[in-house]
């Protein structure tokens, strides 16, 4: 009898673990041509708990951009959700700048700025302004159901 309750006890972790999310649905280098220069991001998509958005996507800005992806970020967000697939209304986006972002030698752990993003779509139907929050390690951990890492 103890070894049922103990195979059962077994089989319930294992759902449960299953259930949680791994890692990225999706990890690539997103590429496009700004006024200036060729630019790059890695970009990550995870699934969220959220039912207005319940998509995340972490975008790691690297040091070769020479400035932050930021001043682009409508545009960047609408690529990678059209990359990707969805609407990026429908995401909470992740601008992750990490000692590498400023430094191609650097590592990419470190003390790092988290800038969220949401976007909306105008009257016209175009993406609007995104709406930043700075944001805790934590916070992406939530974000992204504890799968970044």
């Amino acid at each position: 009898m103890l070894r049922c309750v103990f195979a059962l006890l077994a089989v319930l972790f294992c759902v449960e673990a299953a259930d949680a999310q791994s890692g990225p649905v999706a990890d690539q280098q997103l590429a496009w041509r700004s006024y200036s220069a060729p630019r790059q991001a890695r970009v990550r998509l995870f699934h969220a708990d959220d039912e207005r958005r319940p998509r995340t996507v972490v975008i790691d800005d690297c040091a070769a951009n020479g400035a932050p992806i930021t001043d682009e970020a409508t545009f960047v967000a609408d690529l990678a959700a059209r990359e990707l697939g969805f609407d990026p209304t429908e995401a909470t986006f992740v601008f992750r700048f990490s000692p590498a972002a400023f430094d191609g030698e650097a590592r990419d752990s470190g003390k790092t700025l988290l800038l969220r993003a949401t976007f909306s779509r105008g009257a016209s139907g175009n993406l609007g302004s995104p709406q930043w929050r700075v944001i805790t390690a934590d916070a992406l951990d939530a974000l992204t159901d504890r799968a970044f890492r």
